[in-house]
């Protein structure tokens, strides 16, 4: 099956919410961990690519769509990719700050937030404000092993080349093999434990640097 790129739009979001959750949620402790209900985890993703889509020059939003065959009328979303430019002094505070219910569970939400805060005091001991970043990669269950992961990642990373940019990707133990292909170094990883929380296996994220081209 072919594939086609192009720039997300507003009505593709609530696919592109439903895509992640479904793709990531056999191995990602944080969706199978009972936070918020399910209602409450579709709005948070939701407004997450929100945030990426309205700012443009910041964030270059692309999906993969199915192409018109014998059994698809086309425009299936497949896969998306979000990647960040640059960080400049002219960009404003683009940070998403996750808004969260007011009956959300407190205890729950606050061993949420400062885990979150771990991951980003790790990340920022490899990131720098002027390399290129992998925001979120994901493939429709539907349409896994079938390149679609190489096939966004490769197309994006003809802009970051161009620039010379170097590219910061935090991977998950799934898709670090892909970034591997793609010429990305492991500089360090970070483990959490969360068998308190009732999840066995500890999260684990690596922190990948892609050197710039010619350098």
């Amino acid at each position: 099956m072919a594939f086609t790129i192009r720039a997300a739009s507003p009505t593709d979001l609530p696919s592109i919410t439903t895509l992640d959750i479904a793709a990531h949620k056999p191995a990602s402790a944080l969706l199978n961990m009972n936070l918020l209900p399910p209602d409450d985890i579709y709005a948070l993703y939701l407004s997450r690519y929100a945030h990426f889509l309205s700012q443009p020059d910041r964030y270059q939003f692309l999906v993969a769509i199915t192409s018109k065959n014998e059994t698809t009328n086309g425009g299936d979303i497949a896969g998306f990719l979000v990647g960040a430019r640059p960080k400049l002094e002219s960009f404003e505070d683009d940070e998403w700050n996750p808004v969260f219910p007011e009956d959300a569970p407190v205890e729950k939400l606050a061993w949420f937030s400062g885990l979150m805060k771990l991951m980003k005091e790790d990340k920022m001991k490899y990131f720098k404000n002027d390399m290129w970043e992998l925001e979120a990669l994901a493939t429709s269950p539907s349409y896994q092993r079938r390149g679609v992961g190489s096939f966004l990642l490769t197309h994006w990373l003809q802009e970051v080349d161009t620039a010379h940019g170097t590219l910061y990707v935090r991977a998950s133990r799934s898709g670090r093999g892909l970034y591997e292909k793609l010429g990305c170094v492991n500089k360090g990883e970070h483990s959490v434990d969360v068998s308190d929380h009732g999840w066995t296996q500890p999260i684990v994220n690596t922190n990948m640097i892609r050197a710039a081209k010619g350098t």
